[in-house]
């Protein structure tokens, strides 16, 4: 009789560690995309949540390994420049005329970057595939339920309600995350079903110009995918350049706006009021105006009410050149970081830098504290696929087991 074999030891934390990051990561990339639907401050809720949870799970799992590769990216040159721009942003409020508002606005940011160093430090190695079907599952059920919503509203003659626009922006680019994790399981058909979801989603969208950024991520993605090292180059470097040239931007597109004058006329307006600011306070480039002085300028008066709406602008305006270099430089490194990611991981998080880059240059919801939480919890649901792909080189067996006469099935998936 054969004996049996001995019951694996039962660790009670690292089950609890398993349960409070599954529940985490579910709250990041399914309870997010769906709430955001019906709840305008859902993301600001739940993405702090989920991130602490995943903080959790860490340190009851590996404590050492946490604080380890926390240490290591902030004391990164992508981080210490990150670093750099919140620091110059908290400096500004010395500065900024409106230091109440920059005040909660500056901590909108530090809260963000503190979630994203912390988040990504908590991810474990392995990441489970069952964690990360979540991201397409959380996603596919928010598009449904939002197309659901446009139809009623549409058959009852109403407008669609601004709590399910706002849901609609983040189902739309958090799609980019669960569409490369389909990608990279082979799940062609479900991530097409995914894509027309979606697609049919941002064609609802093309006043708040969400539309023409997913074209823009839709161009990326293909773009990356034919070849991956020449696009997420060029991409990073034309993000960057656009950020750092800006305050040319005016006097370049004026004479080229000026041959339509029948389409262009707000638009017009807007260039005219950036090459005024840029002529007028030469001086303040440098500087900057301080934090959220666009946006209370112009309720103020201080600011013309036809002044852009643009994340170009508002850089410039409120933290000079030296925010514009940093944030430039940041974003250059993460399309990088984000092109050397394995797999379809790549073509995706291009694409969704892509997006957000996009949504932010047509001025959509700049530094708004909801679509802060939002992005952080894209580039944390990027960080987790990536560690959730699977490793298919073998270590070299010793000498003397070469050639033993027994094949192994080649090493793969998930612990």
């Amino acid at each position: 009789m054969s004996p049996h074999r001995a019951p694996a030891p039962i660790d009670p934390a690292a089950d609890a560690a398993l349960l409070l990051r599954r529940i985490g990561f579910g709250t990041l990339a399914l309870v997010l995309p769906i709430a955001s639907l019906v709840s305008r401050r859902a993301a600001v809720v739940l993405a702090p949540i989920g991130v602490v949870l995943l903080i959790i799970a860490a340190l009851i799992e590996d404590p050492s390994g946490f604080v380890a590769i926390l240490k290591r990216s902030v004391l990164s040159l992508p981080g210490m420049i990150l670093i750099g721009l919140v620091a110059w942003a908290v400096l500004s409020l010395v500065w900024s005329p409106f230091t109440s508002s920059a005040t909660e606005k500056v901590g909108n940011l530090v809260l963000a970057v503190v979630l994203g160093f912390c988040g990504n430090a908590a991810l474990p190695e392995r990441m489970r595939a069952s964690n990360l079907n979540l991201a397409a599952l959380g996603t596919g059920i928010a598009a449904a339920f939002a197309l659901a919503l446009i139809v009623v509203a549409a058959l009852r003659h109403a407008e669609t309600d601004a709590g399910v626009e706002r849901g609609i922006s983040v189902i739309l680019i958090m799609a980019w995350p669960a569409l490369a994790w389909l990608l990279s399981r082979e799940r062609g058909l479900s991530a097409v079903g995914l894509a027309l979801v979606v697609g049919l989603l941002a064609l609802t969208r093309f006043e708040d110009g969400e539309a023409v950024a997913m074209i823009c991520g839709a161009v990326a993605f293909g773009a990356v995918t034919a070849n991956r090292e020449t696009a997420s180059s060029l991409i990073a470097a034309g993000i960057a350049g656009l950020i750092l040239i800006a305050p040319l931007l005016p006097f370049l597109l004026i004479p080229i706006v000026s041959l339509f004058p029948q389409g262009a006329g707000d638009f017009a307006q807007s260039l005219a009021v950036w090459a005024d600011v840029v002529s007028r306070e030469p001086v303040r480039l440098i500087t900057g105006h301080g934090l959220d002085t666009v946006l209370r300028g112009r309720l103020m008066g201080a600011l013309s009410q036809s002044a852009p709406t643009t994340l170009l602008f508002e850089i410039w305006y409120e933290l000079g050149l030296v925010g514009a270099a940093a944030a430039s430089t940041c974003l250059y490194f993460a399309v990088r970081a984000a092109g050397r990611m394995p797999g379809a991981l790549a073509a995706g998080g291009v694409a969704a830098f892509t997006t957000a880059f996009a949504l932010s240059a047509l001025g959509f919801a700049t530094l708004q504290p909801w679509w802060l939480m939002t992005l952080t919890a894209v580039v944390l649901m990027f960080g987790a696929i990536a560690r959730g792909q699977y490793r298919t080189d073998r270590p070299v067996a010793p000498l003397p087991l070469k050639g033993a006469g027994t094949s192994r099935p080649k090493a793969g998936g998930l612990a």
